[in-house]
């Protein structure tokens, strides 16, 4: 909003009657940090014009002494791990009363690249329900290496200085590549120069980074990290100058671990993530209101764990003063509640629009159809090849899932052998896992063993694998395995579990990482296939799709598998390929 765009200056002296005017507010003041009684909020068009008791609207609103407080901001969220296209996901997220995010569309750019971007950005700007602001990926692939892994797409500098200058893009998405940056990359030091110079943010993606190595990315120009799984990791962080956001999606949960470190002279530095979240815990918990309310419960205060969610992330990414708080010349995004325990919103308005109201969402945007090539280009082995020869005394080196986080461990466990070969084996709560490169038909594919989903028999399989979204597959069998796969090539992309002849599916034909259907269609889908993967196949693990898509993603310590094989992660180091006896 510029000077020139300001025609509302009669309304805000109250000489003409605004548009929309809500009376006896209790309005939480993110700025001041009160909770004023008895106001009056004017909008004219998309924005406020005025606050206080005496204005005068065509259309006048009692909201009867409930809470009024600024839209809801998740500060960094992948919009593909929703499975739902931006249309779906803004109409599920605003009754929520969530008015910003920002995305970064590195999930879709890593299978189509630029094309992959542009779709998101279109599909943003139609979609009337809430600010979709973009961090432009940066790194495409997670590390450039062919060696580690096969991607599908490569954006380096000069593609992506054709964002840098975009009026909705508002940072360098989350640079994963932290050895780049440590060894002075010119092509990953060019990146951050280019969105430093074009007055964006770079946001960080740092786990467990300490010492000199951490220091060295804040200099760089680094700014922000959601990595962080400690309050003790946090605060070094912030005490460095970096801003937290503290993450809490569908299986990286930190929220417990870092509001403790959270103080009335810090708070500043901390904001709300969702990062990634699965379209049935979207549904069943909210969005940015659902973390809100647990800081609440923990016994932070209301005014200030609606500043982590709302002004907070406004002046980070230089958004404030049009969003982020209640005041004159904001776009009017507001949420209407009964209280600030649960943060059920009662209605929602967006840019000076109704969008939820009385339990349900209003008409809003419009649907315009999007195309995007096909992204399943795959060359499966034939089951064969995936047979494990032991390794004489030689112990197994496995992947171990840690619960809630997208941390993993290194086991080392006996070998369990059946007519020679190296078996998955329910006992040792071992499975059996397998990534199928699926960008180029090179029919390159890696094999590793888990633990940690309690699998007792079948498999299960997804085209949503971080980063590089390849085909992951775990299981009990060889041939259940590659039926997986198969499935999922047949789909076009999406997620399977397998027993046998007996499947459940979701399919994902948007790259292989989205749905055309409806959320709640979603939602049915994926809890049926959680069903079977509990009932049939007997995995104990929640959330099971969600553990399997990051086991692929080779910045995240500690073990991970791509089509090139099994990699060790150690924190800021490029990934060390091992055998799978060591």
């Amino acid at each position: 909003m510029t000077f020139h765009d300001r025609i509302y200056r009669s309304q805000a002296l109250g000489k003409k009657p605004a548009d929309l005017v809500l009376t006896h507010c209790r309005m939480v003041n993110v700025l001041s940090g009160e909770i004023e009684e008895d106001v009056t909020i004017a909008i004219c068009g998309h924005e406020i014009v005025g606050i206080g008791k005496e204005y005068e609207g065509k259309q006048t609103i009692d909201v009867a002494g409930k809470y009024v407080y600024p839209s809801l901001i998740d500060a960094h969220i992948h919009l593909e791990s929703t499975k739902l296209t931006i249309a779906e996901a803004s109409r599920i997220m605003s009754r929520f009363g969530t008015g910003t995010v920002i995305t970064d569309p590195h999930e879709i750019a890593n299978v189509c690249g630029i094309e992959g971007i542009a779709y998101q950005m279109d599909s943003a700007s139609d979609n009337g329900r809430m600010n979709v602001y973009f961090a432009i990926p940066s790194c495409v692939p997670a590390l450039p290496d062919p060696q580690v892994e096969t991607f599908g797409a490569h954006l380096g500098p000069s593609k992506l200085q054709l964002f840098k200058d975009h009026p909705w893009v508002v940072a360098l998405g989350e640079m994963m590549n932290v050895p780049g940056v440590l060894m002075e990359d010119d092509k990953v030091l060019e990146k951050i120069r280019d969105f430093l110079v074009a007055g964006k943010t770079v946001d960080g993606h740092a786990p467990m980074l300490s010492g000199q190595a951490l220091n060295a990315c804040l200099y760089t120009g680094i700014d922000s990290d959601h990595e962080s799984t400690s309050g003790e990791e946090a605060l070094e962080k912030v005490r460095l100058g970096m801003d937290i956001m503290i993450r809490e999606g569908s299986t990286e949960r930190n929220l417990d671990a870092i509001l403790p470190v959270v103080n009335a002279y810090n708070a500043s530095c901390f904001m709300f993530a969702s990062d990634d979240l699965d379209p049935s815990e979207l549904m069943a918990r909210g969005h940015i209101n659902h973390l809100v309310s647990r800081a609440v419960k923990s016994g932070m205060s209301p005014v200030r764990a609606l500043q982590l969610a709302t002004i907070h992330p406004a002046r980070h990414f230089h958004l404030y003063p049009r969003i982020g708080a209640i005041r004159p010349g904001a776009q009017a995004d507001l949420v209407i509640s009964e209280d600030l325990v649960e943060f059920i919103p009662t209605a929602v308005i967006h840019a000076g629009a109704f969008v939820y109201r009385d339990g349900r969402s209003l008409p809003a945007g419009r649907h315009v159809p999007r195309f995007l090539r096909p992204a399943m280009n795959v060359v499966l082995p034939n089951i064969e090849a995936l047979a494990v020869q032991p390794k004489a005394g030689g112990k197994l080196h496995a992947i171990e899932l840690v619960p809630g986080q997208i941390l993993t461990r290194e086991a080392v466990v006996e070998p369990t052998l059946v007519d020679g070969l190296v078996v998955a084996d329910p006992q040792k709560d071992l499975a059996k896992t397998c990534v199928f490169e699926r960008h180029h038909a090179s029919g390159a594919f890696g094999i590793a063993f888990v633990r940690g989903f309690g699998m007792k028999r079948g498999a299960i399989g997804s085209s949503v694998g971080h980063d590089s979204h390849n085909i992951i597959v775990v299981g009990m069998n060889d041939d259940d395995m590659i039926r997986c796969a198969r499935t999922i090539e047949a789909m076009k992309g999406g997620q399977v579990a397998v027993l046998g002849e007996k499947n459940e599916i979701l399919p994902l034909p948007i790259a292989g990482l989205m749905s055309p259907d409806s959320a709640e269609e979603v939602v049915l889908a994926e809890a049926r296939l959680d069903a079977f993967c509990a009932e049939v196949l007997g995995i104990t693990l929640a959330h099971p799709m969600a553990a399997l898509s990051f086991m692929s993603l080779p910045v995240v310590p500690n073990m991970r598998i791509t089509d090139q094989g099994l990699f060790r992660v150690l924190p800021g180091a490029y990934p060390q390929k091992i055998s799978l006896f060591g």
